[in-house]
């Protein structure tokens, strides 16, 4: 999995690209937990090339949702692929992910 990371008026964007699968989950948990490391707990990520999570994917998402909650910020996806989605409403975390049609909209009230 490809992860780019920018950082536009104090919140860090992640874009991904590829499968979040058991070697892509710690990629990403890497990169996000060095985000939380450094005190950055408003954080987006773009998930419009991610065609397949796997639960170590969805371990790392509500890890660190958790810890951004804890800390006054939110961890908030964008354009969730349908395959995503459905597997995001079968075990119910649609109930706690804020999930945007465009990075921009996701940056909206932060």
């Amino acid at each position: 999995m490809n992860i780019s990371q920018r950082e536009q008026n104090g919140v860090v964007i992640y874009t991904l690209d590829g499968r979040v699968d058991s070697e892509g989950a710690v990629d990403l948990d890497l990169a996000l937990q060095t985000t939380t490391t450094e005190g950055k707990y408003r954080i987006v990520l773009d998930m419009s090339q991610v065609r397949y999570i796997n639960s170590a994917g969805l371990r790392t998402l509500a890890d660190i949702l958790t810890q951004c909650k804890e800390n006054g910020g939110d961890l908030r996806l964008v354009d969730l692929n349908p395959k995503v989605q459905r597997v995001f409403q079968i075990i119910g975390f649609d109930k706690f992910f804020m999930v945007y049609p465009t990075v921009d909209a996701a940056l909206s009230g932060f």
